[in-house]
């Protein structure tokens, strides 16, 4: 009994199943797609992008005319006494509606780099908490493994007890290893549960709502990203800089309106002259021009222009920064987890495997006792929990860099 234990004591690993056919929740993939459709955060990020668009629509029109209405006349009324209705148009002049409309554009630009970093950042969080979904599911068959051990080795304690070759000790140290993985087991359904529960919010579904089983992990890609690479791909993807590069495009465009400031506009009407006395409808026009005066506006307005370029020109180079820092320091942990893991599978596993094999066969022949053979169970679940950890660190910095470069590796 104890050496059928010993031969279904190993890791499970998540069966492969066809995206297509898998209900949501079996990949991440899946959820990823319900993410990006029912997220009401994204929504809310995606109409940003259509009120800015909507706002860049009416950048370049025309101000609305004006009309109005002035009445003329002398002393004597009969001489000359009218109404004017005159209908005004301002025109900007010197390419400031072109101005106005190029800024509004790179408005839209930055808003739809922001949508996509919301995207791209809601993705990561569905990728590590997807990852943690399936690392407690696999976590929960291994306890039940370990369980089942326990309840063999009781049985076998109990058999040895009976026959006079073991003692009572050793069949209450097994019934207390069975209690602890009943209660680890409790533990780990209530973070499969909260894991659930925190990717049904993520995707914008009720927490409670059904969600299949994992059935496999993303996979880890086979070659090593090289830093450079790396950074490389998030200047040219990552949707914060370009959302900074928009922003700055935006100022350096409002920074030059603002110069053309000091240049006038200029004013057209036209409309009826109508007398009062029953004379003929005539026809006035006019023409103006503002002067703008050195009276503070215009300098205070260029002085903001150029604050605000400087300041975006700041943020970006700070975002830069950040992202290779941030992308350097993904890149080393997930480098120490990938080697972490394949230490223990190459090294780690086998021995404890091994040690664990050679006391439970010397228990099972008479030799020893129960504990050194509850030790190294021990020792091998432990390696096999540090397994799925490395290989959840693994997910969380391979997420961590995507989402930083602006796509999958």
């Amino acid at each position: 009994m104890l050496a059928l234990g010993l031969a279904t004591h190993a890791p499970v690993h998540a069966q492969t199943r066809a995206h297509t056919a898998a209900p949501l929740g079996a990949t991440v993939d899946g959820l990823l797609a319900a993410g990006r459709s029912l997220s009401p955060a994204l929504r809310a990020v995606a109409l940003d992008t259509e009120a800015a668009s909507a706002r860049a629509g009416g950048a370049g029109a025309l101000d609305d005319p004006t009309i109005t209405d002035s009445y003329t006349t002398y002393k004597d009324p009969n001489v000359f006494s009218a109404h004017t209705v005159m209908l005004t148009q301002a025109f900007p002049l010197w390419g400031k509606r072109s101005l106005r409309r190029a800024a509004a554009l790179a408005d839209v630009e930055a808003s739809r780099g922001r949508e996509r970093a919301a995207q791209d950042e809601l993705d990561e969080k569905i990728k590590v908490a997807y990852a943690q979904y399936d690392l407690t599911a696999r976590d929960l068959a291994v306890n039940r493994e370990v369980a089942g051990l326990a309840r063999r080795m009781r049985a076998a304690a109990s058999a040895r007890y009976g026959q006079g070759g073991g003692d009572q000790v050793a069949v209450i140290q097994a019934l207390g290893e069975e209690t602890t993985a009943k209660t680890e087991e409790v533990r780990l359904a209530g973070a499969y549960e909260a894991a659930r529960d925190r990717l049904n919010v993520l995707v914008g579904r009720p927490a409670s709502a059904p969600l299949a089983e994992p059935t496999r992990a993303r996979p880890i890609p086979a070659a090593e990203p090289a830093l450079e690479m790396l950074v490389e791909r998030a200047q040219a993807a990552n949707p914060t800089l370009a959302a900074s590069t928009a922003t700055i495009e935006a100022a350096r465009t409002r920074s030059t309106l603002a110069d053309k400031a000091w240049y006038p506009d200029v004013t057209v009407g036209a409309g009826p002259l109508v007398p009062t006395n029953n004379r003929p409808v005539g026809f006035a026009a006019t023409v103006g021009l503002n002067i703008p005066l050195p009276w503070g506006r215009e300098a205070a307005g260029q002085r903001e222009a150029a604050a605000q370029l400087g300041a975006s020109e700041q943020r970006y180079d700070a975002t830069r920064l950040e992202i290779e820092g941030a992308l350097a320091e993904s890149l080393a942990r997930f480098r120490a987890a990938r080697a972490t893991e394949a230490l223990l599978k190459r090294e780690a596993v086998p021995q404890a495997r091994a040690a664990f094999q050679t006391v439970l066969a010397n228990y099972s022949q008479g030799r020893g006792d129960l504990t050194g053979a509850i030790t190294a169970d021990h020792q091998t679940h432990d390696v096999e929990l540090r397994v799925l950890q490395a290989q959840l660190d693994e997910q969380v910095e391979l997420a961590a860099i995507e989402r930083l470069i602006g796509g999958d590796l």
